[in-house]
């Protein structure tokens, strides 16, 4: 697919998807992207049209080539039967060759047209075979750890390729067994790369992730993501039941019901999959025959449960209560001690209210580790996290302003 047509698809897809409709709407971008989408449209045609064009003119060269090599052979065989070089049925034969003939060099020229046409996504293959040499590295092959007591950031640094700009400066995190770690920061301070660092799913540019000691670098990468289970903020909504949402947490147990169902008892998911059309054999997909949908809310409890069933050492929950309402998110962090016993959480979220239990919390601003310790210790020091704490505090404790109520 070329890049026109790749643009063109992502528009339609803003056009014609469920996700987007909101804004689309609610902006009036609808007009803006058909007229977008039509643009692109004249410029695929263009395109096609002059490699059409090329090809129909190699065509027509072929075309003419080929008759006149036939004209050339008839009048050759024409002269010869005149002269009674060959009989009658040496010159048919010989004619009936020569059409043979004419297929094939058409055939070759239909064939020389595609190839042409097709030798215009080379670049992009060999653009690609290029990334893949220049990015191939031997896959680690070593054993993944049950479990941890330590999994520590030894220095880490990392910046996204292509970017000038480091994400992560020489960061050190240890993170303990059945310790709650909540990591705070303004947007962009580096706490999701952190958590994929963590999580196996990027490689440092600098330093180490080690759990007890066991650099992660050396570990099969499948084998370390099945100690490992994480809710981003931006997590997926499968076009699959309620009880497969939860189940591909553990796809080696999507089966187990029951398991499904006590880590949607634990996300506070059961009550509303239980009222589901078919329980939590409800497609959530409502354009399909039978199929419901949910509330933002409701998606994020099936994703909190889809990391509940993961039996993994190690759960990242990245702004896991965004869509919840404040009751539901205190009770659910009231909870999650008892939840997640035995296993480690790194916790990351702006809600200063659900990270003030944590047994340690870490402050990131630019990408470096600026202060670290509990509730208690951050405010008593007065430092960046008491300024951000206070700030979003008293945001809640200002009466309004404005002339709301004023006559």
């Amino acid at each position: 697919m070329s890049l026109l047509e790749r643009k063109r698809s992502y528009l339609l897809g803003v056009l014609t998807s469920r996700e987007p409709a909101k804004e689309v709407i609610a902006f009036g971008l609808a007009p803006f992207f058909r007229r977008r989408y039509g643009e692109l449209t004249a410029q695929l045609i263009a395109e096609k049209k002059t490699t059409a064009k090329r090809r129909i003119r190699l065509q027509r060269l072929i075309g003419l080539a080929q008759l006149a090599m036939s004209l050339l052979c008839f009048v050759v065989l024409f002269a010869l039967y005149r002269q009674g070089r060959v009989g009658l049925g040496e010159a048919g034969a010989g004619f009936y060759a020569l059409r043979a003939i004419g297929g094939a060099i058409t055939a070759t020229g239909v064939g020389i047209g595609q190839l042409h046409e097709s030798s215009l996504f080379l670049d992009d293959y060999e653009c690609f075979a290029a990334l893949a040499t220049e990015f191939h590295v031997d896959r680690p092959t070593g054993p993944a750890p049950e479990s941890f007591d330590n999994l520590r950031a030894d220095d880490v640094s990392f910046h996204y390729p292509g970017s000038a700009r480091t994400a992560l400066h020489n960061v050190s995190i240890t993170v303990r067994r059945g310790e709650i770690v909540a990591l705070v920061g303004e947007n962009g301070s580096g706490k999701t790369t952190l958590a994929k660092l963590l999580a196996g799913l990027y490689t440092p540019t600098d330093g180490a992730v080690r759990w007890d000691g066991v650099d992660i670098a050396t570990v099969d990468p499948d084998l370390l993501r099945r100690r490992v289970s994480v809710i981003f903020q931006d997590f997926l909504r499968y076009f699959l039941t309620a009880g497969e949402n939860i189940g591909v947490g553990d796809v080696d147990r999507l089966h187990d019901r029951a398991a499904i169902q006590h880590a949607a008892e634990q996300a506070g998911a059961h009550a509303f999959v239980k009222r589901l059309p078919n329980g939590y054999d409800t497609s959530l997909e409502r354009h399909l025959e039978g199929g419901s949908d949910l509330s933002v809310g409701q998606w994020q409890r099936i994703a909190l449960a889809r990391a509940f069933f993961r039996a993994a050492p190690f759960v990242i929950l990245d702004e896991p209560t965004s869509a919840l309402d404040a009751r539901a998110e205190h009770d659910l962090f009231e909870h999650i001690r008892t939840l997640l016993a035995g296993r480690s959480v790194l916790l990351i979220s702006h809600r200063f209210s659900t990270v003030r239990t944590a047994d340690r919390i870490v402050v990131l601003h630019q990408g470096r580790i600026v202060e670290e310790g509990t509730h208690a210790a951050l405010m008593t020091a007065n430092g960046h996290y008491a300024e951000m704490f206070t700030l979003q505090a008293q945001a809640f404790n200002d009466p309004p302003t404005g002339n709301v109520g004023a006559e």
